[in-house]
């Protein structure tokens, strides 16, 4: 009875063992689900904090923000939802064009990513231009939310 108890003791040790030592080796393997996202999400949003401190526009960028208003539509001339986003300390303002593009159900809290083009301004600048184009001048932009891309 002695040897089964130890012989056990002996496998669960070299389990909990193994388990330690992949969470270990894990830690540090850039390749492990969601590092490279989390990586590419920061540089993203470290692009943005970069050309808002050097009043640049006419960028295009990918962002990851939280929706912390969602504004009425505007209505005149091409008619855009705005949503103001929060991106690391900063915030913007989105105009989506919806009258190329679907509406994003978002609310207040939501997380979304964004491509489009991104012009500078005193409030933090505004991010446009997240729906697909045929104008040679602009690439075409995007918004995903809830695994689902609206273009």
């Amino acid at each position: 009875m002695n040897k089964k108890r130890n012989k056990i003791l002996s496998i669960l040790a070299l389990l909990i063992s193994a388990y330690f030592a992949n969470d270990y080796v894990n830690e540090g393997n850039n390749n492990t689900p969601g590092t490279e996202t989390n990586k590419q999400q920061k540089a993203n949003n470290n692009q943005l904090e970069s050309l808002i401190r050097k009043r640049q526009s006419n960028i295009i960028i990918t962002i990851d923000a939280i929706v912390i208003n969602v504004l009425s539509d505007d209505n005149q001339g091409d008619r855009h939802q705005r949503l103001i986003l929060k991106v690391g300390r900063n915030t913007l303002l989105l105009a989506h064009n919806i009258d190329l593009a679907p509406r994003v159900p978002v609310r207040k809290g939501d997380t979304i990513q964004v491509r489009g083009e991104y012009e500078w301004n005193e409030k933090g600048g505004v991010i446009h231009w997240t729906h697909k184009t045929n104008n040679k001048k602009h690439a075409n932009g995007w918004i995903i939310f809830n695994n689902k891309k609206y273009h």
